[in-house]
């Protein structure tokens, strides 16, 4: 989404911009008109992109190094701006059309486990400048010795952040939320890194209290997510909700929140928390990402070292405790709103230039 909010706002008389996917996700088609855009020829259901791949196969060819080569033949880039470590390919052959990369780090150690040494060693020697999304990630990167580091705060476009309450009440009455129910949000897929674990002692805590979770994110289908659904059938029923990945219902089903609860192992920056903040929602998450900087007294709780039992009285005062100062919550979430970091964002981009 950052991504996204960039290229919507560029300059296009100050820039030529060219993007390149690796496959179609569902901004794709909504990039703005003026940007030049193709996929990988992989994920292409053109014709001639097919039949090109098969000559590219049959002649042994790299069919990605061909593809960007030809298109930086034609382009004449200045820069190449890699969105992720996850696509390392793409340097050996940006070094090749010697061309300077830029890379903006989303990701901390848990992901750089999904890539190998001599992989990680290439992007920090190839890439010119990094940009990480938060202090935590740019000291990371800092750590492997790179001395060209920017930080750009990820943001969010809080304009979107307007629920439908009519269809917020219908969500309510349809998954069966009472009035009474102090209902805690979670953003995230079903994963162990996401502290989808941590949900079993928290519904035993709250057993007998009218406190409910609603999870809303893509649902992995692991065999540690059929442990925590079977153990909330059956020792917690009616107590956990999935509402499954959201894309134009999101705010719709987060407005139905009493308060969010981050449980993640570990987190860049969690662009939830500013969404949270700017509905006014109070915020109870371990420490990680931003959540330091943007949790300040009144606004929820902030768990060290991941205690359950500090995490537990959290909840338990939030749900007490009277409601937090929307408008300071809201005002707080602002410091990451597009208005505020893409003038930051653009300063770095003239920067590179």
């Amino acid at each position: 989404m950052v991504l996204f909010y960039l290229l919507q706002h560029l300059d296009p008389a100050k820039y030529a911009i060219y993007v390149f996917c690796f496959k179609k996700g569902e901004l794709y088609e909504a990039l703005p008109a003026g940007i030049q855009k193709c996929l990988m020829l992989q994920a292409s259901t053109n014709r001639s992109d097919k039949f090109r791949l098969r000559i590219l196969k049959k002649l042994k060819k790299d069919s990605l190094a061909y593809q960007l080569n030809k298109i930086q033949k034609s382009f004449k880039a200045d820069i190449w701006f890699v969105n992720t470590i996850s696509v390392p390919d793409l340097f050996w052959i940006a070094k090749k059309n010697g061309v300077r990369v830029v890379t903006f780090v989303h990701e901390l150690l848990y992901a750089f486990t999904f890539i190998d040494m001599k992989t990680m060693k290439n992007l920090v020697a190839d890439s010119d400048v990094f940009i990480g999304c938060s202090q935590e990630v740019c000291e990371r990167i800092a750590d492997m010795g790179h001395n060209n580091v920017k930080l750009q705060h990820s943001f969010v476009d809080l304009n979107l952040i307007k629920p439908d309450w009519n269809k917020v009440s219908m969500l309510k009455k349809e998954m069966g939320f009472l009035p009474t129910d102090f209902v805690w949000v979670i953003s995230g897929k079903t994963t162990y890194m996401k502290g989808l674990d941590y949900i079993i002692p928290i519904l035993e805590f709250f057993k007998d209290q009218p406190v409910k979770i609603l999870w809303i994110g893509n649902e992995e289908n692991t065999g540690l997510e059929f442990y925590v659904k079977e153990m909330a059938r059956l020792k917690y029923p009616d107590k956990l909700f999935f509402a499954g990945a959201q894309s134009s219902e999101y705010y719709n089903y987060m407005a139905i929140g009493n308060g969010l609860l981050l449980l993640s192992r570990e987190e860049s920056f969690s662009l939830v928390l500013v969404e949270a903040a700017n509905m006014g929602m109070p915020i109870v998450s371990f420490d990680i990402g931003i959540a330091k900087n943007l949790i300040k007294e009144g606004f929820g709780y902030v768990i060290e070292n991941r205690d359950l039992q500090q995490l537990l009285d959290a909840m338990q005062a939030v749900k007490n405790e009277p409601a937090p100062d929307k408008e300071l919550l809201t005002n707080a979430s602002r410091e990451y709103s597009v208005e505020t970091q893409l003038p930051k964002f653009e300063k770095i981009i003239d920067e590179l230039f």
